[in-house]
């Protein structure tokens, strides 16, 4: 790597270093989650990255202000997961599949905003709102900016488009697992990890039945181990949240260079512990939150699957009767 591009590397994680290192480290993790759509809006293009960070801001503003009413709640994700199914019409998907679960965050899992006062629960008042969404949209637009000039020339997937039919599938039945698993994780469920149930379902469904299936076993897998390498991390860093911020970004950075070379798996890998240690409260609520997690996953992985087989063996029915 060139020293000009290492520059830029740095250049592109300096706030949220800067933040994590000062009294304000929950405002760099909000960074990341910012960083984090617009970081796989760069594999389909500029404009979609620039897009990517203030959607995901207004998204989690949305998510926050929904936060105490589970039907609401649930037909917002309902209808994001809906426009995200859409959206693979023209290969936008899997920026939706980053937005979708911050949401889910935003709206179940409590995110926290350092303001001059101190600390506080993004819900608590307009202006701890306001910050949260300024800071997500902030780190989507740097990374979209730097991150632009930084794959300048680098020769990248572009857009994954799918038949318009095909998406709308896709959109039904995302829609209503999410909708569903919302409403279930906010009415029923008491634990702010309830929202990995979302994040899951936004991961492994997919357009075609064949690829939920791989995503499935790949996400599972990859979560349990990933899971597993941030209770270590955690354990042998405790008490130094700026290196756990270095070990998240280099785990991110091994996750963008997997999701590119290597298995889904891995790539999941590497990206479960780095957004576990951002996401996170200390080592004991780490460790004691890993399980719920694992169990999450596992359950909404099984559930999605279950559904979609009934689906798709339904259409699958009429497609031989139609012909």
């Amino acid at each position: 790597m060139s020293p000009k591009k290492i520059g830029l590397v740095l250049l592109l994680v300096a706030p949220m270093v800067a933040l994590m290192l000062s009294p304000w480290k929950h405002d760099g993790t909000l960074v990341y989650l910012g960083m984090l759509p617009a970081g796989v809006g760069l594999l389909v293009g500029r404009g979609p990255a620039l897009v990517a960070g203030p959607l995901t801001a207004v998204c989690m503003a949305i998510g926050v202000s929904l936060s105490d009413w589970p039907l609401a709640g649930a037909l917002f994700m309902a209808a994001l997961g809906a426009c995200v199914g859409l959206s693979a019409v023209k290969g936008w998907h899997g920026i939706g599949g980053f937005v979708g679960p911050q949401t889910a965050f935003a709206l179940i899992g409590g995110p926290l905003v350092a303001l001059p006062s101190g600390t506080v629960g993004a819900s608590t008042s307009f202006g701890a709102l306001a910050a949260m969404a300024g800071w997500v949209a902030f780190g989507g637009l740097w990374t979209a900016l730097i991150g632009g000039v930084l794959t300048r020339g680098m020769h990248l997937p572009g857009p994954k488009a799918v038949p318009r039919r095909a998406a709308t599938y896709f959109a039904v039945a995302l829609a209503i697992l999410t909708g569903v698993a919302t409403y279930v994780a906010m009415g029923w469920i008491d634990s702010p990890n309830s929202w990995w149930l979302l994040l899951t379902l936004f991961v492994i469904v997919q357009p075609y039945f064949a690829a939920t299936l791989s995503r499935m076993a790949a996400r599972v897998g990859g979560t349990l181990a990933g899971a597993v390498l941030a209770g270590l991390v955690a354990h042998f860093l405790s008490g130094s949240p700026g290196i756990l911020s270095a070990v998240a970004l280099v785990l991110t950075g091994a996750a963008a260079w997997a999701y590119l070379k290597r298995p889904y798996w891995v790539f999941t890998l590497f990206l479960t512990p780095a957004v576990i240690l951002q996401t996170s409260g200390g080592e004991d609520v780490l460790l004691s939150a890993d399980l719920e997690r694992a169990l999450f996953t596992a359950a909404a992985a099984v559930v999605a699957v279950a559904v979609l087989a009934v689906g798709h063996g339904i259409l699958s029915s009429r497609s031989r009767t139609t012909t």
